[in-house]
């Protein structure tokens, strides 16, 4: 068994480092025939300096569309910028070292409160040609803006093409139940044993690490959708870290009680149902009327006797208190659920 789940998760892991390989080639391709293009379409149109449209190229495609798109909305932002602050200096300066400084410290000093401070090399390089030709003529001006537009344009155009990862975020969904539903029917398992020396938190390491692994797919996917109802994987990670974080404080507890009392047999069928009948799409109406079931026979149970039944039944009702804060994670975010996230996720996907 042991040596299964060694072979599982390595091939869980290499399935990850491919697609890692296989989006850096893809990204790797559109920047070579992005670049390439770019400097024909530029050369078509008998630009200047058209090699800096491929340049642009290359910095523009960025790992997600939205960075793509909101890195293009900002060099052109920054040009305008740009366009003013050198016309300004060298109509007054003239065409020399010393006024592309003052530029260039005008440019960034003007583009830092706004939030574009990534789009300044772009535009630093376009005023250089300003310099080398010592005009900023409408032509020298509308040159540098087409090499920026055909430039950006062909880096925004190629990168709107992402294959979706919905399907990897779906497998890691399934991965994290799996995940959950192990540290459940451990929980349900080891709480009734008196010997709890094997019983560890190493579940939690595998757990942990796909929860991080979900949450950096679910960001993938919301910035290169378009829609607001894509942060639906973004709030269900969340949800299921959190409820991690909750599963590690009861581990806690189970692993301090050494008794084998009869109501912790209640909370371990209680465990197990929670196990066998976990999913994304449960809405933990029925699991917290289970909760409250056995929490309302451990009170109608005989008081207990000696201090450290009394300690370990403390525990129990804690571990219970702890369950409901669990499944009331899970009804809270079917609850904050939109009709449109519901369809799309739920039965469209």
């Amino acid at each position: 068994m042991t040596m299964w789940k060694s072979i599982t998760d390595m091939c869980r892991q290499n399935e990850m480092l491919m697609s890692g390989k296989g989006d850096a080639m893809l990204k790797l391709i559109k920047i070579a025939i992005g670049s390439a293009a770019a400097i024909f379409l530029a050369d078509l149109l008998g630009l200047d300096y058209s090699t800096s449209a491929g340049i642009i190229t290359l910095l523009t495609i960025q790992d997600t569309r939205r960075e793509t798109i909101a890195i293009t909305v900002k060099r052109i932002c920054a040009f305008l910028l740009a366009t003013g602050a050198s016309y300004a200096v060298f109509s007054f300066l003239g065409y020399s070292v010393f006024s592309y400084g003052i530029f260039l410290f005008l440019f960034i000093a003007c583009c830092t409160p706004f939030g574009l401070f990534n789009a300044v090399s772009t535009n630093a390089v376009l005023t250089t040609h300003y310099l080398l030709e010592e005009s900023m003529a409408f032509s020298s001006i509308g040159n540098e803006a087409l090499l920026l537009l055909i430039g950006a344009g062909t880096g925004t155009l190629l990168n709107l093409y992402i294959p979706g990862k919905g399907g990897e975020i779906r497998k890691m969904q399934y991965r994290l139940e799996e995940d959950l539903r192990a540290v459940l029917m451990r929980m349900s398992e080891y709480i009734v044993k008196e010997d709890k020396s094997d019983y560890t938190g190493s579940c939690f390491v595998k757990l942990q690490a796909d929860i991080e692994a979900g949450k950096k797919q679910a960001f993938a996917y919301m910035n290169n959708t378009f829609f607001q109802e894509s942060k639906y994987f973004i709030g269900y990670m969340n949800m299921r870290e959190q409820q991690t974080v909750v599963l590690r404080d009861i581990y806690k507890k189970i692993a301090g009680i050494r008794s084998a009392l009869p109501q912790a047999e209640q909370v371990a069928e209680l465990f197990h149902e929670i196990a066998v009948t976990f999913g994304e799409s449960n809405n933990a109406r029925d699991l917290l009327a289970s909760r409250e079931e056995v929490l309302s026979r451990m009170k109608d149970s005989d008081l207990p006797v000696t201090r450290r039944e009394f300690e370990e039944r403390a525990v129990l009702y804690g571990i219970l208190m702890d369950l409901e804060y669990f499944l009331l994670l899970k009804k809270e975010f079917v609850d904050s659920l939109t009709e449109e996230q519901i369809i799309r996720y739920w039965h469209g996907e």
